[in-house]
């Protein structure tokens, strides 16, 4: 786990504070709503199938079919009760190491489908900006990724509200049991034995 947003980074992005150039984990990712910024741009793609919207959440704007707009509420529905692991994983367009992480992440979810193990990846750019970005960043490097973008209202509180222990800090990951209770969490880019690891732990929980 090498690469990561720095503490709070997270709380200064959601809050649109961040400036061209921040660092965030390995090298240096520009803001992604700043049209001046050197944004890696991705391969062109055809545009994603529309799903039904969860509960609680709404489509995201014109011209994003397929992503969906859930606010915190809207994500604690979509972890509780579904009676098997969950693994929430954050990410940003504007983060570099999120980036290098998301082809890993998404063949990991996609395994995980025969395990009985869910993979809810939620993007933490601004939907009003940015979401045409992370429809393509997603079809380019993670098909099957969760096609969800977070509307914070109050990042501190979003924060707190997914896990005390967490300081912002992106790519994350989080760790439910058939519960809905968090068990553990990742911060930083992962590998692949470190995201088995994690539904080890949550489908066992009194392992360590």
């Amino acid at each position: 786990m090498t690469g990561r947003a720095p503490a709070r980074a997270l709380a200064a992005a959601l809050a649109l504070a961040w400036a061209p150039g921040v660092a965030c984990g390995r090298g240096m990712s520009p803001r992604v709503d700043d049209p001046s910024a050197p944004v890696e741009a991705a391969p062109a793609t055809t545009r994603v199938a529309a799903k039904p919207t969860p509960t609680g959440a709404a489509p995201a704007p014109s011209g994003t079919a397929g992503l969906t707009t859930m606010d915190l509420p809207a994500i604690k529905n979509a972890v509780h009760g579904r009676g098997r692991p969950v693994l929430v994983h954050f990410w940003a367009s504007w983060c570099g190491p999120c980036l290098e992480e998301l082809p890993l992440v998404d063949k990991f979810a996609r395994d995980m489908k025969a395990r009985g193990v869910d993979v809810l990846s939620f993007s933490l750019d601004d939907p009003e900006r940015a979401s045409a970005r992370v429809v393509e960043v997603l079809a380019a490097r993670a098909p099957n990724l969760t096609r969800n973008i977070v509307k914070v209202s109050d990042s501190d509180a979003f924060i707190n509200a997914i896990d005390p222990q967490w300081e912002g800090s992106i790519p994350a990951v989080f760790a439910y049991d058939d519960k809905g209770r968090l068990r553990d969490r990742l911060i930083g880019e992962a590998t692949r034995r470190d995201l088995e690891g994690l539904v080890s732990r949550a489908a066992n929980p009194g392992r360590k």
